[in-house]
């Protein structure tokens, strides 16, 4: 007797690629861009601050005299992605913190989110955090990328534990990430004192 297979399916949907962000540039254009809001500098097909050191590696002073450019590159004005998600309201990360212990520890957390966007500006300047909003238990964060939500929900866990859950959207680009901060330490019990009878 010949058994018959079952088919076996999974439960979950590939993920849905839409058209990616609605604020990215469509076409890499030519040329200097700068934003009037941020200043940060479209070249190359990369947004950069201003005086942030390149990541190319220079090259070395064996290769010859550097060559003159042969034309000046004049910058035109226009709105980076971040600014216009800035000025829109339009969030692609959601960070939301709970935390028994919120009041103890919200200056070094809120630091922390603050060290963190300010090293990401380095890197890419289109990561950047939209809005805190704080709660007696914790704080709601709004990020501009939803890698960026990511990443700061990592870096709460390397530092203070707890538990992290992640949530991707599988049509748009969104992510929750949902932060539970440690359980305060029950504090022991006081040893009782026994005298010890000497012998």
């Amino acid at each position: 007797m010949v058994m018959p297979r079952k088919g076996y399916s999974t439960s979950y949907k590939k993920k849905e690629l839409t058209g990616g962000d609605p604020y990215s540039m469509k076409g890499a254009p030519k040329g200097l861009l700068q934003c009037p809001e941020c200043q940060a500098v479209y070249h190359r097909k990369r947004w950069s601050l201003p005086g942030t050191p390149s990541s190319r590696k220079p090259k070395s002073a064996a290769s010859g005299p550097k060559k003159p450019t042969r034309q000046i590159m004049v910058r035109e004005s226009y709105v980076c992605p971040a600014c216009r998600k800035l000025r829109d309201g339009y969030a692609e990360g959601f960070l939301t913190l709970h935390w028994a212990n919120w009041g103890d520890h919200k200056a070094e957390v809120l630091g922390l989110i603050h060290n963190e966007e300010n090293r990401a500006a380095r890197n890419n300047p289109l990561e950047r955090v939209m809005s805190i909003r704080t709660r007696p238990d914790g704080a709601d964060i709004e990020t501009t990328t939803e890698h960026f939500a990511q990443r700061l929900g990592k870096h709460l866990d390397r530092a203070f534990k707890g538990k992290i859950a992640y949530q991707w959207s599988h049509k748009d680009k969104m992510a929750r990430v949902e932060w539970q901060g440690p359980k305060p330490a029950s504090r022991p019990r006081p040893k009782t004192k026994t005298s010890k009878a000497k012998k």
